[in-house]
């Protein structure tokens, strides 16, 4: 079972928030799949926004979501919105677009009725997690996040996860991997596809070179291929990911009160 890829984000946004922290206040994170604005701008939330660039969350309700008769509570929600308000926020800071508030609380509560769909689908299959995948996974979003397993569960706890709910999204995220393998089965990936993706990394360094940044010696294809083969099956997990929770959406009975 791979390892879940929206806490993964979360642990690279909450690495990127802690470094920001030490200079000036201000970014936003997201896992993964999700993402969106944070800001006060032309149409977005009037409400003030709290100390040490949060978002305002007081006018969020207390159910922000029903699906198939289970509710998605603030409590759920808000640890999300803050963390990806702030990753953002910090792009927004960057790119000089400011980001919309608004438009981020309906995109993190959408995210969350895809988490929920796709799960209860998992539970209908039966699809099972056991406490050994969930310390596996918590190294490794610790690992990705370049932090220690403790400070990782620190950084996590002062964004508003304790580590039981990490563990508890640990826990849902590797559900959604073991249905969609269910699903679709394994995804393989061609020597094509990963020669593309090569060139497109390739590509990318390129051009941060032309920006000025600093000119680095890209590895060779070989070297790179077991890193390439995993992020082009990433991709095609993600996508089939999408694709199988907007179908289940349709399928569901959601009410949003956002």
């Amino acid at each position: 079972m791979r390892t879940n890829r929206w806490l993964l984000g979360l642990a690279m946004s909450v690495s990127v928030v802690a470094l920001a922290a030490c200079g000036s206040q201000g970014d936003d994170a997201k896992p993964q799949e999700s993402s969106a604005a944070a800001e006060q701008s032309p149409g977005a939330d009037s409400g003030e926004q709290g100390q040490q660039g949060k978002p305002n969350t007081k006018d969020i309700p207390k159910v922000v979501a029903e699906v198939n008769g289970e509710k998605i509570m603030k409590d759920d929600f808000v640890p999300l919105f803050e963390t990806q308000y702030q990753q953002m926020q910090m792009q927004a800071q960057q790119s000089g677009q400011p980001v919309d508030e608004k438009d981020l609380k309906k995109q993190t509560a959408e995210n969350l009725v895809s988490t929920e769909v796709l799960v209860q689908e998992a539970d209908k299959r039966k699809i099972s997690v056991t406490d050994k995948d969930i310390d596996k996974g918590l190294k490794e979003s610790a690992k990705s996040g370049q932090m220690s397993e403790k400070d990782f569960l620190k950084a996590m706890k002062d964004q508003g996860m304790d580590e039981k709910k990490v563990r508890s999204e640990l826990k849902n995220q590797l559900k959604i991997e073991g249905l969609v393998e269910d699903e679709y089965g394994e995804f393989e990936v061609s020597g094509e596809e990963i020669g593309q993706a090569y060139e497109q990394a390739k590509a990318q360094q390129e051009q941060m070179a032309q920006q000025g940044g600093q000119q680095q010696e890209m590895p060779s294809l070989d070297e790179m291929r077991p890193q390439l083969k995993e992020q082009v099956k990433s991709q095609k997990t993600d996508e089939a990911t999408q694709k199988f929770a907007k179908k289940l959406r349709k399928q569901a009975d959601v009410t949003l009160h956002l």
